[in-house]
């Protein structure tokens, strides 16, 4: 007898049971696996970005994430590591802080996975000037025709008006749906149950008594009994009513905390964030040092965002040849004043670095140099000395 037969005939199972032992065949087991109706994996649709962001694993994720990247400063160096002045980088959109625009960006990357400028500008250079952000949603490319619709429009000069950034990292609102969908029923089902549903007490009509006639007395009862119990502990029940106790939510055996917990280490995963920022502690460990946490964060989720932008911006449509954008980090990275210090004395005494050098790191003006002695008038000669 077959596997599959054994399992859905339990009466001949018992009876070949009793007997010989029976053998299972390998094409019976993949068979049975492959055409199971059990669990079918399916792909968690698609979640828009305002329900995303009312989960606050989300909303934290991506505050830790958009505006910390997003107020980097960005610098264009040329030959020899020079820093040139170009609005692109300097302020992207017109009458829009840098940091704003640049935020939205990493904010485009970090859900969409795909982020657009429309290049409204094009300075003497012949190169982008300034641009304004397109959201990812108004945007629709046809891939098979080599086509790009905006609003519906086509854009026939797309590959010179239009800046893509594409992210190495999944978008959050695809690749981490099924998480947010999962969190998003749980804050639903801790909602419900500090409503009081389902209902841990109902009524039921006393004997003898007639029931409500109608769907509109029995809301105005229920109403009158709800409002009565949140104004005191105990509220009055009619004669005509038996009270009854439900049995409502458990929330030691739905394991609500322990399941939300799991639901935001989940979004921390996919966010590539560290649980911890997220208020879920997986380790025994903490921070001594600002600086090591840091720059955790700037390798291992920071970067992946930093260097998509950099590397779209470095493109040939964007700036010319030997030009370098590179993002500033001393600031994010900048340590405590005592371990500044002492780096900056060793560097100078090894010639790695000068005085003004250390003093521009600190954000302060170069050293004056020390005023010279003023020179002072020769005394004019006495009578005897015209005389000689």
């Amino acid at each position: 007898m077959r596997i599959f037969d054994w399992l859905t005939s339990p009466a001949a199972a018992v009876d070949e049971a009793a007997g010989a032992s029976f053998a299972v065949e390998a094409a019976s087991v993949i068979g049975l696996v492959g055409s199971s109706p059990v669990f079918t994996p399916t792909k968690a649709p698609k979640v828009d970005r305002e329900t995303a962001m009312q989960v606050g694993a989300v909303k934290h994720s991506h505050d830790l994430i958009c505006p910390t990247a997003g107020g980097l400063p960005i610098n264009l160096e040329g030959p020899g590591r020079v820093a040139v002045p170009w609005s692109l980088f300097e302020q992207p959109e017109r009458n829009v802080p840098a940091s704003v625009t640049m935020s939205n960006l990493f904010a485009d990357l970090y859900f969409e996975k795909i982020a657009w400028w429309d290049v409204t500008e094009i300075g003497y250079h012949t190169y982008p000037a300034y641009v304004k952000r397109l959201a990812p949603s108004r945007v629709q490319v046809d891939a098979d025709r080599g086509t790009v619709y905006v609003d519906g429009q086509e854009r026939r000069d797309a590959p010179k008006s239009l800046i893509r950034f594409d992210s190495v990292v999944g978008g959050m609102l695809t690749e981490g749906a099924r998480a947010v969908r999962t969190l998003l029923h749980l804050e639903h089902a801790a909602s419900m149950l500090a409503d009081g549903v389902p209902a841990s007490e109902y009524f039921t009509p006393s004997e003898g008594m007639d029931p409500a006639t109608t769907d509109a007395e029995i809301v105005a009862m229920l109403d009158a009994f709800q409002q009565a119990r949140r104004m005191r502990t105990r509220a009055y029940v009619p004669a005509a009513l038996d009270i009854h106790e439900g049995k409502g939510f458990n929330p030691e055996q739905l394991q609500l905390a322990q399941s939300r917990q799991a639901a935001v280490l989940e979004i921390a995963r996919c966010a590539g964030v560290d649980p911890e920022e997220l208020g879920v502690s997986t380790t025994s460990r903490t921070y001594a040092n600002t600086f090591d946490r840091r720059k955790q964060f700037l390798d291992f989720t920071l970067g992946a965002y930093l260097k998509a932008v950099r590397d779209r911006l470095k493109m040939p449509d964007c700036t010319p040849r030997g030009y370098v954008p590179r993002f500033d980090l001393d600031d994010f990275l900048q340590t405590d004043t005592l371990t500044r210090y002492q780096t900056y004395k060793a560097g100078l005494e090894i010639r790695a670095i000068t005085e003004d050098e250390m003093r521009e790191a600190e954000g302060k003006t170069p050293l004056a140099p020390a005023p010279s002695a003023p020179l002072r008038a020769l005394p004019a000669p006495t009578s005897q000395e015209n005389a000689s």
